[in-house]
């Protein structure tokens, strides 16, 4: 039989104004308005691929592993949805089935695959999807999925009941900044550790209601152009974010990470940067381009590993054959 099939690459994302806490395991609405955007590497070399199928068995596999059935965020939940109408076109065959695969991620790949999955469902879809639904379908997978779906510098409005992404700003007025992504370890947290554990810190419903104040300030910042502020917005958010989650007990900066915070912040005297922690061991660096360099030498006095990223676009289909 022919196959049919259709490949996307997707980007990973970087929260700004950083997600904490979701509505609950299975629709995992953000409990309030949050800020990111996509990244890839500055030859395009850092996403996620997949590969979307028809096929008479069902599979899915992820990063050379066969998702478990019982996965509560399995790509399932949202093909399911959508398959009877995907594969009526070729009755001979019975299945969607999928591969993922990340290249070169440091962090917020499952927002890139949930992304992917999406792509690749709306370039084969006969109708209109409506976009609301879609997006919380995909969250389903990832809480952050709108990100990487519109790609550049986006907000999620949400409230943990509702949940919809804005594009605000293309990766074109980011092209003048590099981003630094420093990893330290491949080891992280589960997500939910930091979604279970930061809603119990007493000032959570004051973060709660200060997230919609503080995306209407970046809607100005990116109205004027002002990306250093976008950045810096960011980093004060990873100082706030950080400060909450060590005092519900979530460890995330490790001492190492801190002391390269430490030489970064003193190099704020030298050249203009500001950092952001999301929920990984990566401390993300942002700078001019000039300066990229300055921060890969500071780097090197510390174990880990400087990438050069950019802020990346929405999914790409790479080929299909539907």
């Amino acid at each position: 039989m022919e196959k049919y099939y259709v490949e996307v690459k997707a980007y990973p994302t970087i929260g700004i104004l950083l997600l904490g806490g979701v509505s609950d395991s299975l629709k995992r609405l953000p409990r309030h308005t949050t800020a990111g955007i996509a990244y890839t590497g500055l030859n395009d070399e850092i996403y996620v691929k997949t590969d979307l199928y028809l096929s008479n068995e069902r599979s899915g596999i992820i990063n050379g592993k066969k998702i478990p059935e019982d996965s509560s965020r399995s790509p399932f939940i949202v093909i399911d949805k959508y398959k009877n109408d995907i594969i009526k076109r070729h009755p001979e065959y019975s299945e969607v089935s999928f591969i993922s695969e990340n290249k070169n991620v440091l962090s917020g790949s499952s927002d890139a695959g949930a992304a992917a999955i999406g792509e690749c469902i709306e370039s084969i879809f006969e109708y209109n999807i409506n976009i609301f639904n879609f997006e919380n379908d995909l969250q389903k997978i990832s809480e952050s999925a709108g990100r990487s779906l519109y790609g550049g510098f986006t907000i999620n409005h949400a409230n943990g009941r509702e949940s919809l992404t804005d594009e605000i700003l293309g990766p074109e007025d980011f092209q003048d900044f590099v981003i630094v992504g420093c990893k330290f370890s491949d080891e992280r947290k589960p997500s939910d550790v930091i979604h279970e554990n930061i809603i119990r810190h007493e000032k959570y419903q004051e973060r709660v209601k200060n997230s919609e104040i503080r995306a209407k300030e970046l809607e100005k910042l990116a109205d004027s152009g002002d990306i250093k502020g976008i950045f810096e917005a960011g980093e004060r958010d990873t100082l706030e974010y950080h400060s909450m989650l060590r005092e519900v007990g979530v460890n995330i900066i490790t001492e190492e990470m801190q002391k390269f915070i430490d030489k970064i912040s003193g190099l704020k005297q030298e050249f203009w940067n500001s950092y952001i922690v999301t929920g990984g061991t990566n401390v993300f660096v942002a700078v001019e381009k000039g300066d990229k360099e300055r921060v890969k030498d500071a780097a090197k006095e510390f174990n880990c590993d400087p990438v050069y990223l950019k802020v990346a676009g929405k999914p790409d289909v790479i080929s299909k054959n539907f």
